[in-house]
């Protein structure tokens, strides 16, 4: 569900399709021989909340990790993805959801693939799907 939300808000962003072309752009996991930059998002958690009338929405822990052969290309990709994502909220794909927030970064490097990664985290909450 969220998944939608967050593939539409990257794939908006005019600026970071100008630098990773949407068909990078994957939820979960690299098709095997992509070509870099590329993108992946993943759900990394979900609680339900209630108050005491019942459920009043969903908060949602996601992230998206960028991926690039050259470190300044990927510095450019994450500011354009923190750009397409953080603070969004409203209706996207008919899922209403309500400010979404940066709660973390992390970057790495895998040797053996002489590939630089950034892994930015954002929470929201789901009040209607």
């Amino acid at each position: 569900m969220i998944g939608k939300v967050i593939n539409s808000l990257l794939q908006a962003n005019t600026s970071l399709i100008a630098l990773v072309p949407t068909t990078s752009i994957y939820p979960y996991v690299l098709n095997e021989n992509t070509p870099l930059p590329a993108i992946i998002y993943t759900i990394d958690s979900i609680s339900a909340v209630y108050d005491k009338t019942g459920w009043v929405g969903d908060a949602y822990s996601f992230s998206v990790v960028s991926f690039s052969e050259n470190y300044t290309l990927l510095q450019d990709i994450v500011s354009e993805v923190r750009s397409a994502i953080d603070l969004k909220d409203g209706t996207i794909e008919d899922i209403h959801i309500q400010r979404v927030e940066l709660t973390g970064l992390s970057e790495g490097y895998n040797i053996n693939e002489n590939v630089y990664l950034n892994k930015l985290t954002f929470s929201t909450v789901v009040v209607e799907y």
